[in-house]
C-alpha cells in the first residue's frame, strides 16, 4: 500500500494556509506578557551588573517587542479569515516572522550575557526565562514551523553554548537539558502542524462545499452571506452593489427541452457571469434561474450601471447547447449598500425591486422575449413524461394526511434545489420566500448541523433514494427545535424523479430524552446506557 502523501510547508491549499496564518493574531497577549517579563528581568540585571551590552540589548529588546505588537495590533483589525487575501496573509507573515526573529535573536544573546557573567541571583530567573520563551513559542506559533524553528535557535542556542563551556557541572547538565528539551520539541511541533494542516484542510474543504451550489460550481445562499459580511463590514455607503439576476421565461425551456438542457443553460448562464465579474467580486445561485453578483468595488459614480449593462449585454443573447440555439433574456437589477444600518435581506430586497422594474420595462418595450429554438430541433421535442394523475392523487392524499402532524411540508425539485414555496416552513422559519428558496433554507438549521445536513441531502439526491435525517431548526422566535425529516423523491411513470416531497416532525421531547440518558420503548421509560 502507497504511504499517504505528508503534508509540507509548500503544498497547502490557500485557505489552509491563510487560516494557520490568521492563529499567529491571537499571539498578542502571549507576546505582551513576554515583553513585561523581559523587560522587567533587564532592567534588574542591568542595575545588579552595571552592564553596558546588557543595558544595549534591553533596549533593542524592548524595540523589537514594540514592532512586533504593532505587528500584532495590524493584523487583529482582520481577525476573520475570510477577510485575509493570500497577499495579505503572506505580507503580515512576512512582517510578524521579521519581527518575532528579532526579538529571538536579542533575547538569546541577552541569556547568554547573563549566564556569562558573575550574578548568581539571576541565574535561575533567567533560565526559567528562557524555558518560558520556548515553551510559550512552540505553543503558540507551531502551525508555522519555520518561524518557530528559527525563534527557538536564535533564542535557546546562545545560552546553551556559554552553559555548556563553563567550567560548571550544574551549568553543563543545564545546557544538555535545555538542548533536549528544544529537539523534543521541535519533533512534537512537526507532528501538530502535520496534523492540523490535514485537519484544516479537511474543513474548509467541507465548508467549500457547504456553500457551493452543486449544478453550477457557483457561491450559494450561504456564500452570499459571507461575502455580504466580509466585504460590507469595512465598506464605506455606496462600497458594493448587489446585482439580482433573473432569466426571462426560463421555465418554458425545461417544459420544452427537459431539465438536462435547463441545466446546461444555467452552467452556461453561470460561466458568462463569472466572465463578468472583476477581481473580487462574488457570483452565488440563489435558485431556479435566479443569480446574485456582489460588486466589492462601486464606490465610483456609474460603477454600478456599467456593470448593470455589462451583465445585461453578455446574458441576452443565444446559447448553443448540443446543437440547439436557445434563446432567453435577462432582467438585472441593482443596488448599492446604503451603510451600516442596512442588512444583506435589505439590500436583497431593493436589488429584487430593480429586477422587477426592469423585467417589467423590457417587456413594455417588447424586449422580453419567451424561450426560443431552431423550429427544425423543436419539432418533437414537446412531448415528454408528465405526472400522472394517480400520482398526483397520492401526493394530495399525503398533503391532507400530514398537514396534521408536521411542522413544516416541502418540496424540491429533482436536483435537490428548492423552488417551490412552502408556506410551512416560513410560518415555522419566519424565512421569506427568497430566504428559503435554493439552499437558502439551511441559513435556519443550527451551525453546527449544516455541513452534516447539506451532505447528507446532496448525497440522497445523487442516490435517488428516501432519506431520514434529524437536524435542529430556528423558529420565528429564534429558538432551536430538534426536527426529524423524511423526504422521499416522487417520480412519473416512467420512473424519472419529477420532484422531491419531504417533512419535518418536531422531535425535541425525544431528543431532550435521549441526551438526558432516557429512551422510550412502548411507552415505557428505559434508561440509555452508553457504552464504551
Amino acid at each position: 500500500m502507497k504511504a499517504p502523501a505528508r503534508t509540507t510547508l509548500r503544498d497547502l491549499p490557500d485557505g489552509t494556509y491563510i487560516e494557520l496564518v490568521a492563529s499567529l493574531c491571537g499571539t498578542r497577549t502571549p507576546a505582551v506578557i513576554m515583553t513585561v517579563m523581559f523587560l522587567t528581568v533587564g532592567l534588574l540585571t542591568v542595575r545588579a551588573s552595571h552592564d553596558g551590552l546588557l543595558a544595549c540589548l534591553t533596549g533593542m529588546g524592548a524595540v523589537a517587542s514594540a514592532a512586533r505588537l504593532a505587528v500584532l495590533i495590524q493584523g487583529r483589525r482582520r481577525p476573520d479569515t475570510a477577510d485575509m487575501s493570500l497577499a495579505v496573509a503572506r505580507r503580515f507573515e512576512r512582517r510578524f516572522a521579521l519581527t518575532y526573529w528579532a526579538f529571538a535573536a536579542v533575547f538569546g544573546m541577552f541569556a547568554a550575557r547573563v549566564f556569562a557573567l558573575p550574578l548568581a541571583e539571576w541565574q535561575m530567573p533567567m533560565g526559567i526565562l528562557v524555558v518560558g520563551y520556548a515553551a510559550g513559542a512552540a505553543s503558540m506559533i507551531a502551525l508555522r514551523p519555520r518561524i518557530l524553528v528559527v525563534s527557538l535557535l536564535l533564542a535557546v542556542a546562545p545560552p546553551s553554548g556559554v552553559l555548556l563551556f563553563r567550567d560548571d557541572a550544574g551549568a553543563f547538565v543545564s545546557a544538555l537539558i535545555l538542548l533536549a528539551l528544544l529537539a523534543g520539541g521541535l519533533r512534537s511541533v512537526a507532528q501538530q502542524y502535520r496534523s492540523q494542516s490535514v485537519k484544516t484542510t479537511t474543513r474548509q474543504a467541507s465548508a467549500r462545499q457547504a456553500m457551493t451550489d452543486p449544478l453550477t460550481g457557483l457561491g450559494n445562499r450561504l456564500a452570499l452571506v459571507r461575502a455580504f459580511e466580509t466585504h460590507a463590514t469595512y465598506a464605506a455607503p455606496g462600497g458594493i452593489a448587489f446585482h439580482y439576476v433573473d432569466l426571462d421565461d426560463f421555465k418554458p425551456v425545461n417544459d420544452r427541452f427537459g431539465h438536462l438542457v435547463g441545466d446546461r443553460l444555467l452552467c452556461l448562464v453561470a460561466d458568462r457571469l463569472e466572465a463578468c465579474r472583476h477581481p473580487g467580486d462574488v457570483v452565488v445561485r440563489l435558485g431556479g434561474d435566479e443569480f446574485v453578483m456582489v460588486q466589492v468595488d462601486a464606490s465610483r459614480d456609474g460603477d454600478v450601471e456599467r456593470q448593470t449593462a455589462a451583465i445585461a449585454q453578455a446574458l441576452n443573447g443565444p446559447y448553443a447547447i448540443d446543437g440547439v440555439s436557445v434563446v432567453v433574456g435577462a432582467s438585472v437589477g441593482s443596488s448599492r449598500y446604503a451603510g451600516p444600518g442596512q442588512t444583506m435581506e435589505a439590500l436583497l430586497a431593493a436589488a429584487d425591486d430593480a429586477l422587477r422594474q426592469d423585467k417589467a420595462a423590457r417587456k413594455g418595450h417588447g424586449r422580453h422575449r419567451g424561450a426560443g429554438v431552431d423550429p427544425a430541433v423543436a419539432a418533437g421535442l414537446d412531448a415528454g413524461p408528465r405526472v400522472s394523475d394517480a400520482l398526483q392523487d397520492e401526493e394530495a392524499r399525503a398533503r391532507f394526511l400530514i398537514d396534521g402532524i408536521a411542522k413544516a411540508i416541502w418540496e424540491s425539485a429533482p436536483d435537490g434545489l428548492i423552488e417551490t414555496d412552502s408556506p410551512s416552513w416560513r410560518a415555522y422559519t419566519g424565512q421569506s420566500y427568497d430566504d428559503w428558496k435554493g439552499y437558502g433554507w439551511l441559513t435556519a438549521i443550527h451551525p453546527d448541523d449544516r455541513l452534516a445536513t447539506v451532505q447528507k441531502w446532496r448525497d440522497t439526491v445523487q442516490g435517488q433514494q428516501s432519506v431520514d435525517a434529524e437536524y435542529r431548526l430556528r423558529g420565528h422566535d429564534g429558538t432551536y427545535r430538534w426536527m426529524g425529516v423524511h423526504a422521499v423523491p416522487l417520480r412519473d411513470d416512467s420512473g424519472r424523479i419529477v420532484k422531491w416531497f419531504g417533512i419535518n416532525i418536531d422531535i425535541e421531547d425525544r431528543k431532550q430524552a435521549e441526551l438526558a440518558g432516557f429512551a422510550t420503548a412502548d411507552g415505557a421509560p428505559m434508561l440509555k446506557i452508553a457504552s464504551g
